[in-house]
């Protein structure tokens, strides 16, 4: 069996603790499924959740190899996606694990041609985080011309990506981050208007920006106490998007009231980045039920004609090698990332 390298939880704990550069067999391309040779990985902060053992979506016991999103070429396809052989693609990874390796396992299904333009870094950063942001923001949220977009943890990648994408539907972008530097970042990337959340009340910021109106639509990227507070300045009619739950102590999946949100009649709109054109029954009644491939080969399509206007472009914060996940990780978790984080992956035997 042929072998790789792979970043790999081997227990739950801190990342930098629990994370290993470890060599593994290589998988192999089942029906449906293609066989990407990675050049760079993405980092989320779902991963630090799946580090350390606390409710996500698709719970795993280690060993197991981190990575949701990549970009590489496709070197091998099971049954019924043989046209990818050999095109550089950009992918969710199968269950969004594996992909932090020289080789990664993708349903079809969530495979896609890479932007031309973008190096292999960038690229990994771009699908999911733009992706999600494009169901999120049109899609999800109906935003048009002329609204008003909210942004939380605006500073992350999938925060630039939605105040990228905010700008280029000709909406009026605030962003919401925490000190001087992600603010900087903010108004790089395009934002109207930025509010540092550490130093003042961002729900009397929004409503005052707005004369008291609110926001057309809130992107929640953050959760936690920002929940009800942004309910608070979201306008009559206004869209809230629960997208990102780094401030829940349970990934999201606690209960939250909903008295307050029905005193502002104001929609609640739920958004998950999953693509599949068939689910698991089990599955479904547990409440999944994701978009499908045309809805994907809708977004993806807008999405390089953005990419090659020039009106969107990945932010990548930081390159790290494989050996330097964990560490990068930390620095998500203690809120000193800017954009998205990237892992570059070495081939065999470099020794990263």
């Amino acid at each position: 069996m042929a072998e790789m390298q792979a970043v790999q939880v081997t227990r739950n704990g801190p990342p930098a603790e629990v994370l290993a550069v470890r060599t593994v067999e290589r998988p192999v391309p089942g029906p449906g499924q293609v066989l990407v040779e990675v050049g760079a990985a993405s980092l989320n902060f779902n991963d630090i959740d799946r580090c350390l053992g606390k409710l996500v979506s698709v719970p795993t016991p280690p060993p197991y190899t981190l990575g949701m999103d990549v970009c590489g070429v496709v070197v091998e396809a099971g049954a019924g996606a043989g046209p990818w052989v050999g095109r550089r693609v950009v992918a969710i990874t199968t269950t969004a694990l594996g992909g932090i390796a020289e080789y990664a396992l993708a349903d079809a299904v969530a495979v896609f041609d890479a932007p031309e333009g973008l190096d292999d870094a960038e690229a990994a950063a771009f699908i999911m985080t733009f992706q999600a942001s494009h169901l999120a923001l049109f899609r999800r949220g109906r935003l048009t011309a002329g609204e008003t977009l909210v942004i939380h943890s605006a500073a992350s990648g999938l925060g630039s990506a939605g105040i990228q994408l905010g700008k280029a539907a000709g909406a009026r972008v605030i962003a919401v981050a925490g000190g001087p530097d992600k603010g900087a970042f903010c108004t790089a990337q395009g934002a109207d208007l930025v509010i540092d959340h550490t130093a003042e009340d961002f729900v009397e910021a929004v409503l005052t920006a707005t004369g008291d109106e609110g926001a057309d639509v809130v992107y929640d990227l953050t959760g936690g106490d920002f929940v009800e507070r942004s309910w608070r300045c979201t306008a009559r009619g206004g869209r809230y998007l629960a997208v990102g739950f780094a401030d829940d102590d349970e990934n999201g999946m606690t209960g939250r009231p909903l008295r307050m949100a029905c005193i502002g009649n104001i929609d609640l709109v739920g958004v998950m980045i999953a693509w599949a054109d068939h689910v698991d029954p089990g599955m479904r009644r547990f409440g999944f039920n994701p978009y499908g491939r045309d809805v994907a080969e809708e977004i993806h399509a807008d999405l390089l004609r953005l990419v090659a206007e020039g009106a969107i472009r990945p932010a990548v914060g930081r390159r790290v090698t494989m050996a330097g996940a964990g560490e990068a990780l930390e620095a998500h978790r203690d809120r000193r990332s800017i954009g998205r984080t990237v892992v570059e992956v070495a081939p065999f035997g470099s020794g990263t």
